[in-house]
């Protein structure tokens, strides 16, 4: 190992080494992914073109550690606000409060499903998430890829997800 070389990240639910895709982290074993917040409110707001703001209910201590800084994460509730409605996705999510949430295999679109058809990029479409300037089969690049994470997000893993 070289001084130059990259910490491989292992996953903090299987411990499999995490895969680095458009700076999120993957893991190609369990489905599961680290997520900032930045990064969950653009997806969104793509979405449905609103803003979404997020609140954190129950936080309690968790079992796991953060793939970047190994410090212990909590389990939350996420509550997201759009356009003065309030989301509760069901999953119990594991958040570092330095490096974001931690998605366990589905989660991710369990939080989709919440907030798809709202606003006005959502409307009725079944909750699509286009890419800017690209289109699928019905004008739109939908979400629910294999296990919630759509490929262009880093569910590709080379023919694994």
């Amino acid at each position: 190992m070289t001084a130059y070389r990259d910490d491989e990240l292992s996953c903090p639910a299987c411990r499999a080494t995490l895969r680095a895709f458009a700076g999120r982290h993957v893991c190609d074993k369990c489905y599961g992914m680290l997520l900032d917040l930045t990064d969950l409110a653009t997806a969104i707001r793509d979405m449905t073109s609103l803003d979404a703001t997020f609140e954190f209910h129950d936080e309690q201590p968790g079992k796991r550690s953060c793939p970047k800084c190994h410090s212990q994460m909590s389990t939350l509730k996420l509550r997201i606000s759009l356009d003065d409605e309030i989301e509760k996705p069901r999953p119990t999510l594991d958040r570092c409060p330095e490096h974001g949430l931690w998605f366990d295999k589905d989660e991710l679109a369990a939080v989709f499903e919440k907030v798809a058809g709202k606003g006005l990029g959502g409307g009725g479409g079944g909750g699509t998430l286009a890419r800017k300037g690209e289109s699928g089969p019905s004008g739109s690049y939908g979400w629910k890829g294999k296990h919630g994470v759509p490929e262009w997000w880093g569910g590709g893993g080379g023919g694994k997800w």
